[in-house]
């Protein structure tokens, strides 16, 4: 919210708002106990008058019962009323009225019908059975009635000789007069409403006109005053002995406005006055603390541009702040050394001093970028694990440290204006580049450069030869791109390593190829991590010359990029071992064959299928259980699965391969050792491989119907694997001579171009169903 306002704003909001906070939250608890009080108050009130009222008109209505009895007794009064002589009954209610100081004196026959009046002018055109029929009763009884919009408090009592002749009407009534008296003795004003009008009221015309609506609707509800601000409070009481009158009691809320109010200018007026000194105050304390935190801003930003010397302090500051200036200072001194040795590090290899990789490829962009061309040297220790190994990792740090220091010492046979920069990119690879004129020069710069590096480090009083291997890239034949230069001659310094040449110059296309195969690595991943996988698979069927069946094939992986192109297996296959994605690949061809071979079962073809495998499959930790997992998900025999490893491949970790080999060959899993003839293998391990089958490399087979050799080759090789109980198959079969001869030879089974080129799984089959109805 305040991330945008600076300190002496936010100071001075902090403090306004304390104030009108603690202000807001005074008047809010005095406005709640002073309406808590004032409905207390009210409420005892209300209370008061209502025993008030009660007992006045219980005293009027005592006056009434014992002036109708008084009247109804007298014999006089009786015989007039028996013998009907107005004059008589006229006189008599007229003297009782003025004694009892009644407003209503009235006689009616026992129908309720008008006989005489104290005053027959005034009542004599009153219907009185209409107003007095729920009266007319064997017993007295007062209520208050409304008649002619007026209000009077009555009691009827019967008029006997000895049967009831008639009835007697007494009453007071309740006039504007008699309102104001009740108002003084109650301390409120009344008003009595009848059916949803108001007939009397206390209240001058004016206010009634305004409070009528809320006289009328009031309900008996509890006093609530924290949120009125009406002028009048209204309750109605239900104490008055009439079925459709009712009192309704107004007290004024005058007082407590007129409080509120007066409590509300006394607030703002002292909030007003306390703001304006904690404004002044705060503003002169954020003076106080910003001044010192401006200069310790401005101190920060010379520490973040490099600048860290920090000047002496010109102002007095708060002890706190001028502690924290000076921690700033000795911050100053930390940042630096500490960014000093950070950039070291960064820039640095810590062994040896050297750049770093990332130190030279800026380095060497620098130069470009200016124009300056550049020779490139990576060379590579060769076999440095071994001779860690050998000698121990600390001797051969020292080896990797004397040649930094020989590079080092080699920057002073150069011209002065030449620069040379040394680094080390990797645990054995180091990077040389130096600017040139001419390619010319390059001869020279490496001859200049083996001199230095080449004759032999003394090692624990040993005297040491290292081989070094180079790769060289310039900047004037090879591009102007720091980058590509140095991934050149790294690249180059590998091939070297490769093709054993002590150096080689970058050759143009290099690059590219290399870049192919690590967007080939790249592709691959992708597509075996896609569900509609470009990646398929091919069968080649093998024929069984024992019995002319066919009922093996060989799983063989293909491929199709995004640009269309088949990829060669041998190349893909290669890069995935080298990769780390083989056994993701040989997990994928499992699944497929896996599935492949279910769905040849439930069709009624039953084969059985072979599937390459590497030294890292057979290895990993996890292939056994993959393996027979995904062959029982898909309800396949072990036995249809052939595992073929090449003698390469078992001799890479034999002991645990052969291991595993044993426990799939449990498991019922067949194996065969495939390029037999090609490899390492000798006879006493021969001898002891769990295998079921050999297969003989088609180098000897291609040419074996023109070849003696090959022939002598290949019937030893047959003979001997059936001494051992092996079947023999024999790929790479081009023509019916071969396939004669090896048929003499006594040959298992072969596979071949003259059988049958590798066939997806649908097209397998249709060529099975021709083979089979041929032959």
């Amino acid at each position: 919210m305040f991330t945008n306002v600076s300190l002496k704003a936010q100071i001075t909001w902090l403090s306004a708002s304390l104030i009108f906070i603690t202000t807001l939250v005074l008047t809010t608890n005095y406005w709640l106990k002073t309406a808590s009080f004032f409905e207390q108050q009210l409420q005892q009130q209300m209370h008061f008058a209502q025993n008030v009222l009660k007992q006045n008109l219980k005293q009027k209505e005592q006056v009434l019962s014992t002036s109708a009895s008084v009247l109804a007794a007298d014999f006089g009064f009786k015989q007039a009323v028996a013998t009907q002589d107005t004059n008589t009954i006229q006189s008599v209610l007229l003297n009782h009225s003025r004694r009892i100081d009644a407003d209503l004196m009235v006689l009616t026959d026992i129908n309720g019908q008008f006989i005489a009046s104290s005053d027959s002018a005034r009542y004599s055109s009153i219907k009185t059975k209409s107003y007095f029929s729920e009266f007319l009763l064997n017993k007295i009884q007062a209520k208050i009635v409304a008649i002619e919009n007026n209000v009077y408090q009555v009691i009827v009592v019967p008029v006997k000789a000895p049967r009831t002749i008639g009835y007697a009407i007494i009453g007071f009534q309740f006039d504007q007069q008699a309102l104001i008296k009740l108002k003084e003795l109650l301390s409120l004003d009344i008003t009595f409403v009848k059916q949803g009008q108001v007939i009397r009221s206390s209240l001058d015309n004016e206010t009634l006109n305004r409070e009528s609506i809320n006289i009328i609707d009031k309900k008996n509800d509890d006093v609530s005053l924290l949120f009125s601000f009406g002028l009048y409070f209204h309750q109605s009481l239900a104490i008055v002995s009439s079925d459709d009158i009712k009192v309704v009691l107004s007290a004024s809320l005058k007082t407590l406005h007129n409080d509120f109010k007066q409590l509300m200018l006394a607030t703002i007026l002292a909030a007003l006055i306390v703001l304006f000194i904690a404004i002044s105050s705060s503003r002169l304390m954020s003076n106080r603390v910003t001044n010192p935190l401006q200069n310790l801003m401005a101190l920060t930003r010379d520490i973040s541009s490099g600048n860290f010397n920090v000047p002496k302090i010109k102002h007095n500051f708060p002890i706190e702040l001028n502690k924290l200036y000076q921690s700033f200072g000795v911050m100053g001194k930390a940042i630096e050394q500490r960014e000093n040795q950070i950039t070291y590090q960064a820039e640095r290899d810590l062994l040896t001093g050297l750049f770093n990789r990332h130190k030279i490829l800026t380095e060497v962009q620098s130069l470009l970028s200016i124009n300056t061309n550049i020779a490139l040297i990576n060379f590579n220790v060769k076999s440095f694990k071994a001779l860690n190994d050998t000698f121990g990792i600390n001797n051969g740090d020292s080896i990797l440290q004397e040649i930094a220091n020989r590079l080092n010492s080699l920057k002073n046979k150069f011209e002065p204006e030449s620069t040379v920069l040394s680094s080390r990119t990797h645990a054995d690879d180091f990077l040389v580049a130096i600017s040139i004129e001419s390619i010319s020069q390059l001869t020279g710069i490496i001859e200049l450069l083996r001199s230095a590096l080449e004759h032999p480090y003394l090692l624990d009083e040993i005297t040491l030869k290292v081989p070094l291997y180079y790769g060289i890239a310039n900047s004037i034949e090879h591009g102007q791109d720091a980058e590509k230069l140095i991934r050149r001659a790294t690249m180059t310094a590998s091939n070297a390593v490769k093709t054993r040449h002590t150096f080689l110059y970058y050759q143009d296309g290099e690059d590219e190829a290399y870049l192919y195969k690590l967007n080939l690595i790249e592709e691959l991943k992708q597509a075996l991590e896609q569900e509609s996988s470009p990646l398929f698979l091919n069968y080649q069927p093998k024929l069984n010359l024992k019995t002319g069946s066919i009922d093996k094939s060989e799983a063989l992986i293909r491929w199709i990029n995004k640009q269309g192109e088949f990829v060669n297996p041998e190349l893909f296959v290669a890069l995935a071992e080298q990769s780390g994605l083989i056994v993701s690949l040989t997990h994928w061809v499992i699944n497929e064959v896996a599935k492949q071979i279910n769905l040849w079962n439930q069709l009624g073809y039953r084969f059985s299928v072979s599937i390459n495998l590497s030294a890292q499959d057979i290895q990993h930790q996890d292939f056994v259980n993959y393996l027979v997992d995904t062959v029982a998900k898909h309800n396949v025999q072990p036995a249809q699965v052939i595992l073929e490893l090449t003698e390469r491949d078992i001799a890479d970790n034999e002991t645990l391969i052969l291991s595993k080999l044993n426990h799939l060959k449990t498991l019922g899993f067949e194996v065969s050792v495939d390029d037999y003839g090609i490899g390492q293998s000798s006879l006493a391990k021969l001898k002891n491989l769990p295998v079921d089958e050999l297969k003989i490399d088609k180098c000897f087979i291609l040419t074996l119907d023109k070849s003696q050799q090959d022939q002598d080759i290949v019937s030893s090789t047959i003979e001997l694997g059936h001494k051992l109980g092996l079947r023999v198959i024999a790929e790479g079969v081009e023509n019916q001579a071969s396939l004669a001869l090896l048929k003499q030879f006594g040959c298992d089974y072969i596979q071949g171009y003259h059988i049958s080129r590798p066939l997806k799984a649908d097209q397998l089959i249709q060529w099975y169903n021709t083979y089979v109805s041929t032959n």
